[in-house]
């Protein structure tokens, strides 16, 4: 009995909790293949332009891990294919079994999303999309701002950087 509330006290969910909290990562996942090569390229340009972000690509096993993480909050921002991200909106494909997620756009990268919770602040959304508008290792992959803005999903502070707005209050 000694051993068990010893075993108990000591979890690692503290330590990710404010691993989660200081840097920027970018969930991908092992079956959505292209996502995670393209998550380091993200990561790298956002560092180079906001390094205070401390920018970090984190890559789940499977779908049922990308759902639990994001539909609980712990990660703020994902990648996945445009397919992918169809299928975690509706609740179909891969997501059947776990229902739908809600999130809105932050970039597209051709067949590329990357995704943001619903409450993710308009603030570090422009800075994000603003990093990104700027990167020129991703440029050549990024959708035209002008395009993406017609996008009816997409992240309102997302949406003021692709316009030329300014930072939002």
């Amino acid at each position: 009995m000694i051993v068990a509330p010893l075993l108990c006290a000591h979890t690692p969910y503290g330590q990710y909790q404010v691993y989660r909290q200081e840097h920027l990562l970018i969930m991908s996942t092992i079956p959505d293949g292209p996502t995670y090569p393209f998550s380091l390229l993200l990561v790298a340009a956002i560092n180079e332009a906001l390094p205070e972000a401390k920018a970090r690509p984190a890559r789940a096993k499977h779908f049922e891990r990308v759902h639990s993480l994001f539909g609980t909050k712990q990660m703020q921002l994902m990648l996945l294919s445009r397919q992918n991200a169809i299928a975690a909106q509706n609740g179909t494909g891969p997501f059947v079994e776990l229902g739908p997620l809600q999130f809105k756009i932050i970039y597209q990268f051709g067949e590329l999303q990357l995704l943001a919770q619903v409450d993710f602040p308009d603030q570090h959304a422009w800075l994000v999309t603003n990093a990104i508008m700027h990167a020129e290792a991703i440029s050549d992959q990024a959708d035209k701002p002008e395009e993406l803005a017609l996008q009816s999903n997409l992240h309102p502070g997302s949406r003021a950087a692709l316009t030329y707005q300014p930072f939002p209050e």
